[in-house]
């Protein structure tokens, strides 16, 4: 059998280390997100040992030692800047995915007792339903045209707060009651065992409108990020209240990070009509609520909003390989049993969202959890910015891509991905909370009193101080400092 002429496979090879060096310099360059200095080097670097292995492969003699070593390397070569154009290419596609428009779906069901004759949305003429129309009037006689559309004419009450439909539901006042799902959380408070004792027979889906950023210069310009952990499981865009509140200003200039904490049940009017609620109950309305009355609270524009449920969370704690936090003291979970010590924890996804969630072991319960979620955001925000991201970058990227909601650009997202690449800054993360005090207040979304924590004015007032300073390029230096020192 012919050999091959060495010649040709040494051609071979060499046009392979070509082609992968064109392939690689384009996909950083078309990305966008690999500093131009970067960029350069990479060029010169690959330009050199193209000329140096050209005279190594060729000009040696046929079958020379230092010729063979060189094709093996120049193959081996070839084969990382494969690899490498692969994620390049890959986390370009997860920044696009991240920035494509968002839409938050609302969920509204038809519900009966488990044991209803009622098997099926097509017998609901026959039947009287109640609903609460009060708290969002359009959801409702939305809902109630999609179900006459249906199944045709219903019989409908109007129930004056959540309190009084379940009791109807349960008395058999009424033979099916109709519920936004965001709002479900408030039924189970009436009713524990709410989920097991009821059925779905019907359900109308509604798209919410994306909620649009107030775009700036993410490396130049300091900006604020709403940070919401809904307190749900599954489909991240699905709308539900907001367990987990964050305020997230962050400096490019100064390269500082201000953590602000708004406990879930801060006690504030709605921005939509005035009203008194608790924070929490504004996810129910959607995330613009959110963000337009906390930007009420704290007297500013708010910029952009990461979103993420406790799916999402563990995800990217998995992703991570786990994650090390510093806790003030030591304390057992209530859910899970999980036994945190004083100092640091390495905590895989179960853990750390038992760590987040947990107030109940403390005296000062939501104001201490907002303080562990802080120091959650910190001991993450830390790990992505080391080389230690570098084990679990692939993983990290496919859990970002699914388990992340936010209206940033991608143009903002890669300008910021070239940033920390391009000056590796070291950032300082400084933390505040808004606190309060508890009191039993009445509540709009409830329609009757609740616990809630009435926030002090001073407190408040240092929040905007602090997120003026941020916005005027001045050093930040907060009470708490960086909680996850």
């Amino acid at each position: 059998m012919k050999k091959i002429d060495n010649k040709y496979l040494r051609r071979i090879v060499y046009s392979i280390q070509f082609l992968m060096s064109i392939v690689l310099l384009s996909t950083m360059y078309f990305i966008q997100f690999v500093p131009m200095k970067y960029l350069i080097a990479t060029a010169v670097v690959l330009v050199i040992l193209m000329v140096g292995e050209y005279f190594l492969i060729f000009y040696k003699k046929k079958g020379s030692k230092r010729s063979l070593l060189t094709q093996f390397l120049s193959l081996l070569l070839s084969c990382l800047m494969a690899v490498g154009s692969f994620y390049i290419y890959k986390t370009g596609q997860v920044v696009d995915l991240l920035a494509e428009e968002q839409f938050q779906t609302r969920a509204i069901s038809v519900i009966v007792l488990k044991d209803s004759v009622i098997k099926n949305e097509h017998q609901l003429p026959d039947h009287l339903l109640s609903h609460v129309s009060y708290v969002d009037e359009s959801t409702m006689d939305y809902t109630v045209d999609q179900i006459e559309a249906e199944v045709g004419k219903i019989s409908l009450d109007d129930s004056s707060d959540f309190h009084q439909l379940v009791t109807k539901l349960y008395q058999k006042d009424v033979d099916a009651i109709i519920l936004d799902e965001a709002f479900r959380s408030l039924v189970e408070q009436e009713k524990e065992h709410f989920n097991e004792e009821t059925r779905v027979i019907y359900q109308v889906k509604r798209d919410e409108a994306a909620v649009n950023a107030k775009s700036v210069d993410v490396t130049q310009k300091p900006f604020l990020v709403y940070v919401s952990g809904n307190d749900e499981y599954g489909d991240l865009t699905t709308v539900s209240r907001s367990d987990v509140n964050m305020l997230v200003g962050i400096n490019p200039v100064t390269q500082q990070i201000l953590l602000i904490s708004i406990p879930r049940d801060i006690y504030y009017p709605l921005h939509r009509n005035g009203q008194y609620d608790k924070f929490t109950h504004t996810g129910m309305y959607g995330l613009q609520e959110s963000i337009d009355t906390l930007a009420d609270i704290i007297d500013q524009d708010i910029n952009y909003y990461v979103r993420m449920n406790f799916t999402s969370f563990m995800d990217i704690v998995d992703a991570l390989g786990g994650i090390t936090v510093n806790s003030s003291e030591a304390f057992t979970t209530k859910i899970g049993g999980y036994h945190i010590q004083e100092g640091e924890n390495h905590l895989n996804a179960k853990q750390a969202l038992a760590f987040v969630r947990e107030r109940k072991s403390f005296i000062d319960g939501d104001f201490a959890r907002g303080r562990n979620q802080q120091r959650m955001i910190s001991a993450i925000v830390k790990k992505v910015c080391s080389p230690a991201i570098l084990t679990s970058f692939s993983d990290v990227l496919d859990t970002v891509s699914q388990s992340i909601e936010t209206n940033m650009l991608s143009d903002e997202m890669n300008a910021l991905v070239s940033m920390q690449l391009s000056d590796m800054p070291d950032w300082d993360i400084q933390s505040y909370q808004i606190t309060g005090d508890s009191a039993s207040m009445p509540c709009y979304s409830l329609g009757m009193n609740a616990s809630v924590i009435i926030p002090h004015e001073l407190s408040i007032q240092q929040a905007s101080d602090y997120i003026d300073q941020l916005m005027a390029n001045e050093k930040i230096e907060t009470e708490l400092g960086d909680l996850q020192q």
